[in-house]
């Protein structure tokens, strides 16, 4: 009997007991007829008795059915307990009979065969109407007894725990611990489920039947896609149990080799009439064993330890990737960071279309992070022909992309960036055709979970300790003496012990050529650059779009030579090399624009291409239209052409009348060198490059400057620059300080190969040298005939003795200066006296001119002659120091430097300002002058 029986009945009412009528009357009409009988009045007594009897009739009734009420309560008492007693009995074979048609997790563990894969799937127990019910069960009515009824039918209504069932197929079991774990076992064991273990692993376009979030050890939620959830006692398995469980659903007496060539794969498949699987690898106890990557797993994890076989079956997966198709449908790209020598054998392979190894850090770098580019490349692809996935692509389109990372932790430890790429390839790889398979010694902690949620492969090797292998897979790990290339191979619960196969160089060799003549892969990134490149290669680069979110607000109160919002309506660009721009797979034109990126600052030890960048920058400005000026190396020099330039274009502004101007480049080679020999005057040349640069900008110009070392140069150099051009410098600490990421630095870097805004560049080479710097006019200077000239000399005896040679008449003693010549006005003496230059009249030495030379110190001694020749005379310094030259000027006068040509001069007239000059006689005379030149 498998339903309880009809509900207990109501408590039955008492009897109903009707008035004694008769009982009272009949006392009384016999006490009437026995009183006329006898004639006594005495027997009517007895009349009396009728209501006592009937007082007493009613209360017995009364009694009677009170304990008629005791009684059916108790008896319905009884038939609920009895009722209730009876509901676990029925519920229990109930829970048997389901049990019996879903076995639980642990009892299919124990069958000998693995369930149909068709079968639904059990996860657990959960309440769930009761089929034990009678029929009619609901009484009617509101008594206390209905709802004692009532009560009965709820407690055998609802089974507390009958078996919850899902479809076969792929379901999400979310959650840590134990718990979790369990159920992911027992849903694996499951030949038609596919576990996934976070949301990461769940693919935008394959939702799953349900997800499983584990709760606590006895509570879950399940939830399925038309958004029920119900509260569920999860079912799992623990290890001990899957592992009997694999091993009773083995092949009796099935044994594998300890070496398998892998054309003895190819061989078997040949006999068969059948290719060889794209992703066989070896032999197991039911034949070929294969990584099915273009099926339910688009990736997989491998683990195991040095020696175990782990780069063996990254070769035979590559050559069997590449045996049954061409490199235009399948590509391979290798990544070996043990050293490179782990596919060396397969490097011929058409379809192979880059081996990145740890030698060479930089270019594993850059192709790694070509990677993003590539797949920005297919979602284009796939977005153009209107396609979803790879598969809807026609064939030759795009190309499978199977990547091998030969011990991808020492991968991720030299470019901890490449983690998000590789979660995301992960994600994405299925659709857009792109395979990992990532090999490590300990993936626990190294890979991480949202890369391993999506490697439903897995493989596991010999491994060192228990919790590699936990963190790896479920199942127990091949033994620490089993055969290099055995291993344990778990695909969506299905796990298989396997024999890996070994290939040789003849192997390759012979796959190479079956696909000899066929066009090889594609590959996903572009070449390094070249180590030398010209300007004309130039013309053909897009535009890298770098600097296009700089804007002049930001420069406009950090640096005196940023750009100017004033500048022409269309800026200056100057093309200089050519970018490496990796995650576009591409190369674009770098280029510096004044207004867009402020002043420049090419810094670089020497041998770096410093020249080379100033001679293209300055070229490339000169064929856009702008003017290129370059200062002297020297201080004096380079002082007086930036103030000679200043006036110059100040002069050029006010004749201009709101004419288009010129942009001006001003370039500044080693203006580091230049400050540091400026020594206390540093400021004062900073301060006028300052005043330059602010009127080039008006003119949409700028600056352009280099230094060797930007840790070695002053600090008011480098803070005047918005961007950098940096090249190869003599240390990190140095490549650091000029902002450059220390991945990035190469001390071995070819000549005109740096950094320009964050990308690799490499500078072209130009046509020609840079331009002859600019020199500044240094006029000759002769005073007029008569006049005398107070010379401040180190020398004075040697001094005196060059100007007698140039026809004037001197004089060492600063008491030498008469009345006359401290007193009478300079412009009188001058109009009095004849022409500078012309020949005097015999006899007439008055009309010469005349010097009294004497050294700082004597001039300061006579102080009255020199405030004299201060006041109204003319004061020439010869080579005197600066601190001699105030001494005797005052030390507020600012002096302009001297060049190194031994006949320049500084000449301050009374009321003038000091300038540079150069000597003026007859030994001059027949040299033309010297002029700026450029």
């Amino acid at each position: 009997m498998h339903r309880l029986p009809p509900l207990p009945s109501l408590p039955a009412p008492p009897p109903r007991t009707p008035f004694p009528v008769i009982a009272v009357v009949a006392p009384a009409v016999g006490a009437v007829v026995v009183s006329l009988v006898t004639g006594s009045l005495f027997v009517l007594v007895f009349a009396a008795l009728s209501p006592i009897i009937a007082i007493a009739t009613s209360l017995d009734a009364r009694r009677a059915a009170r304990r008629h009420r005791r009684d059916e309560a108790a008896r319905f008492d009884r038939d609920c307990a009895s009722w209730l007693a009876r509901v676990p009995e029925l519920h229990a074979a109930e829970r048997a009979r389901a049990d019996a048609e879903h076995p639980p997790a642990r009892v299919l563990a124990a069958a000998a065969a693995p369930p149909d894969p068709a079968s639904p799937v059990r996860i657990g127990t959960a309440a769930a109407p009761s089929g034990t019910l009678p029929e009619a069960a609901e009484p009617p009515g509101d008594g206390p007894e209905h709802a004692r009824l009532r009560e009965l039918v709820t407690s055998a209504r609802l089974h507390p725990a009958l078996p919850v069932l899902i479809d076969p197929g792929r379901v999400a079991v979310l959650g840590r611990g134990v718990v979790a774990e369990s159920v992911a076992r027992a849903l694996e064991l499951h030949p038609g489920c596919a576990v996934l273990r976070s949301r990461a692993a769940i693919a935008p376009d394959e939702t799953p039947i349900a997800e499983i979030v584990i709760e606590s050890a006895t509570r879950a939620r399940l939830r399925t896609p038309d958004g029920v959830e119900r509260s569920i006692r999860p079912e799992g398995l623990s290890r001990r149990e899957r592992d009997r469980a694999h091993a009773r659903r083995a092949r009796p007496g099935a044994r594998l080799p300890e070496s398998v060539p892998w054309s003895a794969l190819a061989a078997a498949a040949a006999a068969e009439g059948r290719p060889i699987a794209p992703g066989a690898i070896g032999v197991a106890a039911s034949g070929e064993a294969a990584l099915d990557l273009l099926g339910e797993s688009p990736h997989a994890l491998i683990g195991g330890t040095t020696g175990s076989g782990k780069s063996e079956l990254l070769r035979t997966l590559a050559l069997s990737w590449a045996v049954g198709a061409t490199p235009q449908a399948r590509s391979i790209l290798l990544v070996d960071f043990k050293g490179g020598s782990a596919f060396a054998e397969l490097a011929g392979l058409p379809h192979v279309v880059g081996l990145i190894t740890d030698l060479d850090a930089r270019a594993a770098g850059r192709a790694l992070r070509s990677l993003r580019a590539e797949l920005r490349r297919r979602e284009s692809l796939l977005l153009e022909h209107r396609a979803r996935d790879i598969r809807e692509l026609a064939e030759g389109v795009l190309a499978r992309l199977l990547v091998l990372v030969d011990e991808y932790a020492a991968l991720v430890e030299a470019f901890p960036e490449l983690q998000p790429l590789f979660a995301d390839l992960a994600a994405r790889g299925r659709s857009l055709g792109i395979h990992l398979v990532l090999c490590t010694q300990r993936p626990a902690g190294v890979v991480r979970d949202a890369v391993a949620a999506n490697c439903g492969i897995r493989v596991a090797f010999r491994l060192t300790s228990p919790s590699d292998a936990a963190g790896l897979l479920a199942e127990t790990p091949p033994s620490p003496d089993a055969p290099p290339g055995r291993a344990v191979i778990s695909v969506a619960g299905r796990v298989d012990t396997v024999q890996v196969a070994t290939i040789d160089e003849r192997d390759a060799m012979a796959v190479a050529a079956r696909w000899a003549a066929a066009p090889r892969a594609d590959r996903p990134w572009l070449p390094p650059l070249p180590s030398a490149l010209t300007t004309s290669e130039l013309t053909t680069l897009p535009a890298s779009g770098l600097g296009a979110t700089h804007t002049a607000e930001p420069h406009a109160t950090s640096s005196p030579f940023a750009p100017s919002i004033d500048g022409p309506d269309a800026p200056l660009t100057v093309p200089f090399g050519m970018l490496d721009d990796p995650d576009r797979q591409r190369r674009a034109l770098a280029a510096w624009s004044p207004r867009r990126d402020g002043s420049l600052l090419v810094a670089g030890a020497h041998g770096s291409g410093v020249e080379l960048a100033l001679a293209a920058l300055a070229e490339g400005a000169l064929e856009h239209g702008a003017r290129v000026e370059v200062l002297p190396a020297t201080l004096a020099d380079a002082l007086g052409a930036i103030g000679e330039l200043r006036d110059a274009l100040d002069t050029a502004a006010s004749h201009r009348a709101g004419a288009p101007s010129t942009p001006v480049v001003v370039i500044a080679p080693a203006l580091d060198a230049l400050v540091a020999e400026a020594g206390d005057a540093a400021l004062d040349l900073l301060d006028a490059l300052d005043a330059l640069i602010r009127r080039v900008r008006r003119d949409g110009g700028g600056l352009v400057a280099s230094a060797e070392s930007v840790l070695r140069a002053r600090s008011g150099i480098v803070g005047r620059f918005d961007s950098i051009l940096l090249l190869r410098v003599t240390s990190l600490d140095d490549h650091r300080a000029a902002g450059g990421d220390p991945t990035d630095f190469d001390p071995d870097a070819a000549p005109g190969r740096g950094r320009w805004q964050g990308a690799e560049v490499q500078v072209a080479r130009a046509r020609g040298p840079l331009p002859t710097p600019r020199r500044p006019l240094v006029e000759p200077w002769r005073p007029a005939a008569g006049e005398c000239v107070a010379v401040v000399s180190r020398q004075p005896s040697r001094t005196a003795r060059a100007l007698a040679g140039f026809g004037w008449r001197t004089s060492l003693d600063p008491a030498a200066l008469d009345a006359r010549d401290a007193t009478e006005p300079h412009a009188q003496r001058a109009a009095s006296a004849p022409a500078a230059g012309a020949t005097p009249r015999p006899g007439a030495d008055i009309a010469a001119p005349r010097a009294v030379v004497a050294d700082a110190e004597t001039w300061q001694a006579n102080w009255a002659a020199l405030a004299r020749v201060r006041r109204d005379g003319t004061i020439v310094l010869v080579d005197a120091s600066a601190s001699e030259a105030r001494a005797v000027l005052g030390p507020s006068m600012r002096i302009p430097l001297r060049g190194d040509d031994p006949e320049e001069i500084v000449v301050l007239a009374a009321g003038e300002t000091p300038k540079r000059a150069r000597w003026s006689g007859p030994a001059s005379e027949d040299r033309p002058e010297r002029r700026r030149s450029g």
